[in-house]
């Protein structure tokens, strides 16, 4: 299955409209094409709960459940990879489940649930040692407790598993049940986990005996001091992306700049990914007499739960791989004033 497949059917089914995709092609993206991606989430103000969690406040997980798909992830996706990762990396894969998130993306929406939790994540890198390991500096979490897709996983792989779908939540505790009854509503499971606690340490209990006692005053230290040395090296002033370049053969030139694959049509990439979910797209991907002529950003209305709203979004990019290849700097440079273009010019049509 192609990379797109995967990302446009979990996408559509979760019911998130995509206003713009792009690829952007170079020699030196030989593993992975460079994508363009972007979300905006928002809320009412009045709904967002801004509190410090206390002794005696009970951690939810909510959402899918623990497997060893995910077990460093975050690690792998930044490592190169050979033809052998397919046996030895498999586990680092994580495996969507795209009906279970829409369900917690539902249950997020109900200011009645919103209203009652004090802080939340969501289980990327790191699994449950980051996701609940954030929330307050004093923790006791009993990994038994955590629900898994199979048997057999051990207290390691349960607390650093980032399967997705999962979201930790901390209430007070009298507000534990309440969310649990919200979650039952929407088909989720909700399962008490962890709970808040005085002294300053994070504490992991698997089978009853101990596994992590760390405290809180090391973990804020973000373990050893890190130190690089860099170089930067002076851009090739006779290779510059700025020198005029004599055209001897125009047509020759011209044809090849339209083979380039940053010039193609993006159509069929785009057309797999539903931009009409919800109503709310405001600029169509494509536009013009024959619907083929690629829009410079993306505008949307912010979904509402109830009523309409005239509020929206607009997200704009600018990329030129072939002059970030020659300075990195000038193609930073250039990304900014290209996307505040695009996104003056689209703002001004509006």
């Amino acid at each position: 299955m192609k990379l797109q497949d995967g990302y446009s059917s979990y996408g559509n089914q979760i019911g998130l409209a995509t206003g713009q995709v792009a690829e952007i092609y170079h020699d030196g993206y030989v593993a992975k094409r460079m994508e363009i991606g972007a979300l905006v989430g928002a809320a009412p103000k009045e709904n967002v709960v801004r509190t410090r969690p206390v002794p005696g406040d009970i951690v939810i997980l909510l959402g899918g459940k623990t497997g060893r798909d995910g077990c460093g992830g975050a690690t792998g996706s930044s490592k190169a990879h050979t033809s052998e990762s397919l046996t030895t990396c498999g586990a680092e894969v994580q495996k969507g489940n795209a009906p279970e998130e829409r369900k917690v993306q539902r249950l997020f929406r109900d200011p009645e649930v919103t209203k009652i939790i004090k802080r939340c994540n969501d289980f990327g890198a790191g699994g449950v040692s980051v996701a609940i390991g954030e929330l307050a500096d004093g923790l006791v979490i009993n990994l038994d407790q955590v629900p898994k897709k199979y048997e057999g996983l051990d207290g390691t792989e349960l607390a650093i598993s980032e399967s997705q779908e999962r979201m930790a939540v901390v209430v007070a505790k009298e507000n534990a049940d309440k969310l649990v009854a919200f979650a039952e509503k929407e088909n989720l499971e909700a399962t008490i986990v962890a709970e808040v606690v005085e002294e300053p340490r994070v504490k992991m209990y698997w089978r009853g005996n101990l596994i992590v006692d760390i405290a809180r005053e090391f973990l804020d230290t973000n373990g050893d001091v890190k130190n690089a040395k860099v170089q930067v090296s002076k851009p090739d002033e006779n290779n510059s992306y700025f020198k005029p370049q004599k055209v001897e053969d125009v047509k020759a030139r011209w044809e090849q700049t339209i083979t380039d694959l940053n010039c193609c049509s993006q159509k069929g990439l785009v057309e797999r990914f539903d931009s009409s979910i919800g109503a709310n797209t405001v600029i169509m991907p494509f536009g013009g007499k024959y619907q083929l002529t690629p829009a410079q950003g993306m505008v949307a209305r912010i979904p509402t739960l109830k009523g309409y709203t005239d509020s929206g979004t607009i997200m704009t990019y600018g990329y030129n791989p072939y002059l970030a290849s020659w300075s990195p700097f000038h193609g930073a440079v250039y990304a900014i004033i290209e996307s505040v273009s695009k996104y003056v010019a689209i703002r001004w049509r509006l």
